[in-house]
C-alpha cells in the first residue's frame, strides 16, 4: 500500500485541521496515512482509526497574525523550530512516504519556510511526489506581485502536483491569485471539503426539547468572537422569561481561559444556557435542529 505524509500548520482557527483530517480521512482504505499537526492539539478532537498522528511541539501566532509564538510559554521559538525541523526530517526517513502533501505553502506559512524547505528537499531527493493543497482563496497582506513570484517560484521548485478544494465555476484560484498559468505542476480542482456527519455520535450532543427553540452559538475555534459569546449571554437574561428557547454554547477549544470560567459563573445563573468548549460534531447538532425545526413545524400544522 502507498504511502501518504500530510502536513498540517493551523496558527489561528481550525478550519485547516478539519479540512486536512476530512481529506486523510478520504485517502484511508487506499493508502497509509500520517498526519503531522504543527498546531495545538485540541481535546476532543476525533482522530479516525488507521489515520497515524504526529503533533510537532505546536506554534501559534498572535490575534492580530503578526508573530509567532509558542503554545508553551516556557519554550523558545527558535529553539522550537529548530526541534521541529529535525522532527520533520526523521519522520520523513522513517515514515518513508510516496507522496508528501503541505497544506497551505508556499501560498501561505511562508514563516514556516525554516522547516519546510529542508523536509522538502530531502522529500525531493528521496524521490517523493510532493503535493500542495490549497483552499480556494489566496490571502496575503504583502506586495501581491512579489507575493505571486515567490510562490511560482517555490511551486515550480518542489511540487509536483497542486490541489484546489473549491469549484472553478464558484471560485477560480485566478481571482485571489493571478498567474496560475505560470505553475509547471499538474493543477487540479477538487470540489470542496466538508467534514462529514458523524452519525454515531450525534446522541453524545446534549438533547433539545423539541418545542423550545434552540438558539446555537458558535465562534470556531475561539480566539476570536468573544464579544458575541458576551452579548448572546447578556441576551439570555433578558429573554429567559419573554420566549420559549434554549440556548447552546460552543466558546471553541482557544477561548482564553479567563474568558470560559467567566461565561462558566454567568451561565449557573442562567437556566436557558448550556455552556460547552467545543463538540467535535457541530454539523451534526446542526443537523439535529434542523430535524427538530421540521418536526415542529409539522407537529403545528
Amino acid at each position: 500500500m502507498k504511502k501518504v505524509l500530510f502536513y498540517c500548520q493551523h496558527i489561528l482557527g481550525i478550519g485547516h485541521l478539519i479540512r486536512s483530517m476530512e481529506i486523510v480521512r478520504g485517502l484511508l482504505g487506499e493508502f497509509e496515512v500520517c498526519l503531522i499537526n504543527g498546531g495545538r492539539v485540541i481535546d476532543g478532537f476525533q482522530i479516525p482509526s488507521g489515520i497515524e498522528m504526529v503533533n510537532l511541539p505546536a506554534i501559534a501566532t498572535d490575534s492580530e497574525f503578526q508573530e509567532l509564538r509558542t503554545v508553551d510559554p516556557n519554550q523558545d521559538l527558535d529553539a522550537v523550530l529548530d526541534t521541529r525541523r529535525e522532527l520533520l526530517l526523521e519522520i520523513l526517513a522513517s515514515f518513508q512516504p510516496d507522496i508528501l502533501i503541505v497544506e497551505l505553502f508556499p501560498f501561505g506559512r511562508r514563516r514556516f519556510s525554516s522547516e519546510l524547505i529542508p523536509f522538502l528537499d530531502q522529500a525531493k531527493a528521496n524521490g517523493v511526489k510532493v503535493v500542495c493543497s490549497l483552499r480556494d482563496i489566496v490571502v496575503t497582506k504583502q506586495d501581491q506581485t512579489r507575493h505571486e513570484e515567490k510562490i511560482c517560484r517555490l511551486m515550480n521548485q518542489y511540487f509536483d502536483m497542486l490541489l484546489i478544494h473549491g469549484d472553478p465555476k464558484f471560485q477560480p484560484l485566478e481571482l485571489s491569485f493571478s498567474r496560475v498559468k505560470d505553475l509547471n505542476c499538474e493543477v487540479h480542482y477538487t470540489g470542496y471539503v466538508v467534514q462529514s456527519l458523524e452519525e454515531s455520535n450525534i446522541e453524545e450532543q446534549p438533547v433539545p426539547d423539541a418545542y423550545r427553540p434552540t438558539i446555537l452559538t458558535s465562534i470556531g475555534g475561539g480566539r476570536f468572537g468573544h464579544e458575541l459569546l458576551s452579548c448572546v449571554m447578556d441576551a439570555a437574561a433578558y429573554l429567559e422569561s419573554a420566549i420559549p428557547h434554549q440556548i447552546q454554547m460552543f466558546t471553541g477549544p482557544f477561548v482564553p481561559d479567563e474568558l470560559f470560567l467567566e461565561l462558566e459563573a454567568i451561565a449557573t445563573h442562567r437556566p436557558n444556557v448550556v455552556l460547552q468548549r467545543y463538540t467535535p460534531n457541530l454539523l451534526a447538532y446542526m443537523r439535529r435542529l434542523t430535524s427538530l425545526s421540521a418536526w415542529r413545524a409539522i407537529t403545528r400544522r
